[in-house]
């Protein structure tokens, strides 16, 4: 190899290609194939010129390609590129030209430049010099007083925490991760407090403005229009914000960027105090500083967060678990109660402790919390049957660590393989077993008219078993054959001891010797079926584009015509309104199916939302069924669109306001509602105007442009609502091949929703595809071939004639 050089022509190729893996990977999101096209050029014509500025590695450089184009031994590589160089242009052009069907790109500048002061609480603040008060105070004392002041500082991250589990850990998550149980209905989704590469590069001043002013605060680089980050000084006090701020980095062990060193230095240490102290923190201490605000101090699910939650957090002082694989009646295995807090319940606020990638607490640290969540009972079932009295305390709780170890298992025998079969049999018996409760077609909707509450006193619903995202310990989205296998397993042993705590009973004979309610193989046969309900339903997708079908005739008005099957069906995930009041936290219907239909004159969109109840005021089967807790309103969904003027898909994005737009960019409301029976309304469909989600809905009186019918059937709400494409008042123009910004909203009226309180969308895309103009897509590219191919063949020419 000695000697070995790189020619200049292989070093502009290679370097033209790493060029390229760049672009397209180092950058995400993917850059538009337009913006790819532009740096290509732009660094193709860099290269070029680098060479060029020397004679010698011109000369090099240009040798190679003079040779293929002159001599005679490479007549083939020379036909090669003569087919192949026009090929290339085609495939780029054709790429260029053809209409595209992804959505447009977003750039997004996640932490903007603040502005210089901000006005909130009634007074200016200079951001530039603005310092954390709280913090201040508490260094002050603890210059003073080192007691005084740890307690000071204690005091503050209390309150902090309990500001943030009332407020923000919907959305950001117990961990702090960004991933609430919100928080994949937002894109992008909740900042990540855990990263280390964010939160402590961050002074705190500017934390405090994005807190203070919200998604609305933010300049048009951050995407304002993205973000549901509510405008907590309407709502939060100023010390609260500087509490949640304190608490935000003790939680994480980390400490804000602070110019004076010598206050950096105080804040730092502290900071190794607690780190400290929390490296092997297990048993109750653990308890307290992870569990305890959701769970509550003695462990009766009644910490600061529960009254926000549904379902409510565990209650450990009954010692029901509803989670367990072992048999009957018996206690859970220690087993049960490591994989419940190792891998969280999804579709609750309960998280996954220790996930693999992402774990907060190590097994040892689980394992710790075993005894504590066992010493919470009241009920001396942990306790071993001979404790002695002694070991009990004034107020019932066992005092010792000598706990009842359960080690049976539920047997799996006789497991009947999935198949269309075996899926018939269980949707009889599941009909025969299950329906009263769980819907002929497994969405929830109670049939047999009783209310259901769990053994707290608490009002639950079954549940919906077409939507395996909120399955808790039976969730899989693993598509292979043995995660199938294992996730019916789970069913079964569900269907076979029931759920402690709930009105789901065992299908298992709980006694020895009694006959089973629900036989060994028709148990298998239902959790076959069970399985395939997920089939039944779209499952959500992360930022899908609606995509309308076009259709030369008339448009379906109602739900059952059979043209809505032709849409294809995107399920967005539904999020509770938690940024204005009066916000919701405890929603029932957590996502919507959407379809959409036009012709060259009118636009019509299937909307599709499992409710397990149909909310219609004086309706008497369901207002027996109705929680005495709230009022009844009516059902009701809509859909948003910017105005014409309100919003840009290219070459940049823009958008109104997450909800309701503002002053400027304002947007129009489809909005429609199932009606009364008392007192006597019927449906209603009509248009509303959004200015500001701080705003009033401005009703059309005079506009009867929207029409739309509702049904409801086995668990389903499905709404068509129709209007023109094109209509007047500056409305948006539903033209083909334009990216239009759309979102939904559900108002469950069983759940008391009504005006602010209900549950919504973020923005997504609409898009109607173009007609494809075939002479355009496939001519151009050709035509510009040929034109690269005979200019090829000219060069060639030219330049076998000057070396002849």
């Amino acid at each position: 190899m000695k000697g070995f050089r790189i020619t200049a022509f292989w070093q502009a190729l290679i370097a033209a290609v790493i060029a390229y893996l760049v672009f397209d990977n180092a950058f995400p999101p993917v850059l538009p194939r337009t913006l790819m096209i532009q740096y290509m050029i732009i660094t193709i014509i860099g290269i070029l010129l680098y060479f060029a500025f020397d004679d010698r590695k011109w000369e090099e450089f240009k040798a190679p390609i003079l040779s293929t184009l002159r001599d005679d031994n490479k007549a083939l590589l020379r036909w090669f590129f003569l087919a192949a160089v026009p090929l290339l242009v085609a495939y780029v052009v054709y790429g260029v030209v053809k209409p595209s069907l992804e959505a447009p790109v977003e750039l997004r500048q996640v932490h903007p430049a603040p502005p210089a002061s901000i006005r909130v609480y009634n007074k200016s603040f200079d951001l530039a010099s603005l310092e954390n008060p709280v913090r201040n105070d508490i260094l002050e004392t603890l210059a003073r007083d080192r007691d005084a002041g740890w307690s000071k500082y204690q005091e503050s991250v209390a309150a902090g925490r309990d500001v943030y589990y009332q407020n923000c850990f919907y959305c950001h998550g117990d961990l702090l991760d960004g991933k609430g149980h919100y928080a994949q209905g937002f894109s992008p989704q909740p900042i990540n407090f855990q990263d280390p590469t964010i939160i402590p590069q961050l002074q705190e001043a500017f934390l405090f403005w994005r807190i203070t002013t919200g998604g609305p605060g933010l300049p048009v680089e951050g995407t304002p229009w993205n973000s549901a980050m509510p405008v907590w000084h309407e709502m939060l006090a100023e010390d609260d914000v500087w509490n949640v701020i304190n608490f935000i980095f003790d939680y994480n062990g980390q400490v804000p960027r602070i110019w004076d060193a010598e206050v950096s230095k105080t804040v730092t240490g502290m900071k190794d105090e607690v780190l400290a102290k929390r490296r092997n923190i297990m048993g109750r201490d653990l308890y307290k500083f992870r569990c305890e605000v959701c769970h509550g101090e003695n462990g009766a699910g009644d910490g600061v967060a529960a009254d926000f939650m549904y379902p409510k957090p565990r209650d450990f002082s009954l010692a029901l678990f509803k989670y367990k694989t072992s048999p009957g009646t018996k206690l859970p295995r220690d087993e049960d109660l490591f994989t419940t807090i190792k891998m969280g319940l999804p579709g609750t606020a309960m998280p996954g402790w220790g996930i693999k990638g992402q774990a907060l607490l190590s097994d040892e640290q689980i394992r710790s919390l075993i005894p504590v969540i066992k010493g919470f009972d009241i009920t001396q079932a942990w306790p071993p049957e001979d404790a002695d009295e002694e070991a009990f305390d004034d107020d019932g709780f066992y005092t010792r660590t000598d706990f009842r170890v359960i080690r049976d298992e539920e047997l799996q025998q006789g497991q009947i393989p999935y198949s269309d079969e075996s899926v018939e049999k269980g949707r009889a018996a599941f009909l025969d077993s299950c329906s009263e409760c769980h819907g002929d077609d497994g969405r929830g909707n109670i049939k047999s008219g009783k209310k259901l509450e769990d053994d707290w006193g608490n009002r639950i619903w079954p549940r919906d078993l077409t939507k395996p995202w909120t399955w808790r310990a039976t969730q899989s989205f693993d598509t292979s054959e043995k995660a199938r296998e294992d996730t019916i397993r789970a069913i079964y042993t569900r269907l076979s001891i029931g759920i402690p705590g709930t009105p789901m009973p065992a299908h298992r004979a709980v006694e020895e010797g009694n006959q089973d309610p629900v036989s060994l193989e028709d148990r298998w046969h239902i959790a076959n079926f069970v399985y395939s309900l997920r089939n039944t339903t779209v499952q959500p997708q992360d930022g899908p584009v609606v995509t309308g079908r076009k259709l030369e005739d008339d448009l379906p008005m109602t739900a059952e015509d059979p043209r809505w099957a032709e849409a294809p069906a995107v399920t967005l995930h539904l999020v509770p309104n938690i940024i204005t009041e009066a916000r919701l936290f405890t929603p029932l219907n957590d996502a919507l199916t959407v379809r959409a239909l036009y012709n060259d004159k009118e636009i019509a969109f299937l909307l599709e939302v499992n409710d397990r109840t149909m909310s219609v005021p004086g309706d008497r089967y369901f207002s027996e069924l109705q929680d005495e807790n709230l009022e009844m309103h009516p059902d009701a969904v809509a859909i948003q669109f910017p105005h014409e003027d309100s919003y840009m898909s290219a070459p940049m994005v823009k958008k109104p306001l997450y909800r309701h737009g503002d002053a400027r960019n304002k947007t129009t409301i489809w909005y429609w509602n199932a009606g009364s029976i008392e007192p006597k309304r019927e449906p209603l469909a009509m248009l509303l105007d959004g200015s500001g989600s701080d705003k009033k809905l401005t009703p059309r009186e005079k506009d009867t442009s929207l029409s739309a019918s509702g049904l409801w059937k086995e668990g389903r709400w499905q709404v068509v609502m129709k209007r023109p494409r094109y209509t007047a008042d500056g409305d948006v123009l539903f033209d083909e091949g334009q990216f239009i910004p759309v979102s939904f909203a559900n108002w469950d009226g069983s759940n008391g929703e009504s005006g602010s309180k209900h549950t919504l969308t973020t923005w997504y895309w609409l898009l109607l595809p173009p007609q494809t103009d075939v002479s355009k897509v496939y001519g151009v590219p050709v035509g510009i071939a040929l034109l690269v191919f005979l200019a090829g063949l000219m060069l060639v020419k030219s330049q076998r004639s000057r070396s002849a």
